[in-house]
């Protein structure tokens, strides 16, 4: 395997007593979580964003079970480090972060872009047939292949990104192309997540743009309405696409999850742990709030 295949490092950030364990996009790496786990750092949380085998970039596909399995221990590890262990997670992540936090007890949850189906406006007419992969005799020869607009809005960060996926196979928005192993396995884990939906009970922020060209915002909204948390956000994008932690309103997904986050572990605290920053635009904040 040549340099640019193999596994990315893990993101390790120590800072305080709580901790937030970041879940990357399916066939991806720790990078697309990079600018995101920084800010988080700088705010006083300790961060861990794993490579998860047979999950991540470089690694054979494995099972949905197995991606959860590795989650759970790498959280059980962490609270046994950490007064407070959040979870973020982005696209087919955030799907994972579901699952995790119907199984297990988390601080805080914050769900970007989460992959509830594959139904946006881009991805091709025929996708809905792998929901029926056992019967169809091309899908194991399927390979979803990323193409324009990356999940990515802004132009700049599009023409990055498609440099760095011609040279290296992978960017911030992940690889350039899922097999049909992980798009199958994927399909799994979201059924598991949209099964067990009222079993999140921990606070949850959603984060999902408008015009999300791989998975329509009514997913995230079907599951805002049905999880059971009593602390529960969703804020709509208008101005990005898919992979929001690197488009145009990426500065808004991270102070709004620092923000939720921060609130999160205070009330699971008896003293706060952190000052949480008032709302800097009010009519900002009801224009892209789900009431």
């Amino acid at each position: 395997m040549s340099d640019s295949l193999k596994l990315q490092e893990d993101i390790n950030l120590v800072a305080g007593d709580h901790c937030v364990l970041m879940l990357h996009g399916l066939g991806a790496s720790p990078i697309e979580l990079t600018r995101l786990a920084k800010d988080l750092h700088s705010e006083g949380f300790s961060i861990f964003a794993p490579n998860i085998p047979n999950y991540s970039f470089g690694s054979p596909c494995g099972t949905w079970e197995q991606w959860v399995e590795h989650v759970q221990e790498i959280l059980w590890a962490l609270q046994k480090t950490y007064k407070t262990v959040s979870v973020v997670g982005l696209s087919m992540g955030a799907t994972l972060a579901m699952v995790l936090a119907q199984r297990e007890q988390v601080t805080g949850l914050v769900l970007l872009s989460t992959a509830l189906a594959y139904d946006g406006w881009a991805i091709p007419w025929y996708g809905f047939l792998l929901n029926f992969s056992r019967w169809v005799p091309f899908a194991k020869r399927y390979r979803y292949a990323e193409a324009e607009p990356f999940g990515v809005k802004n132009p700049e960060m599009r023409a990055m990104i498609k440099r760095a996926l011609a040279k290296d196979h992978i960017s911030e928005v992940g690889a350039d192309a899922l097999s049909f192993g992980y798009v199958s396995q994927g399909i799994l884990l979201i059924k598991e997540a949209r099964a067990e939906v009222r079993s999140v009970d921990c606070p949850v922020l959603f984060i999902h743009s408008a015009d999300d060209e791989t998975v329509h915002m009514r997913n995230a909204e079907w599951a805002y309405d049905r999880v059971s948390s009593k602390d529960k956000d969703f804020i709509y994008l208008g101005d990005s696409y898919h992979m929001i932690t690197v488009d145009n309103e990426r500065e808004t997904v991270n102070q709004e999850s620092i923000r939720f986050l921060k609130s999160a572990v205070n009330l699971s605290m008896d003293e706060p742990a952190f000052d949480v920053a008032t709302v800097q635009s009010a009519e900002l904040r009801r224009a892209l709030r789900k009431r």
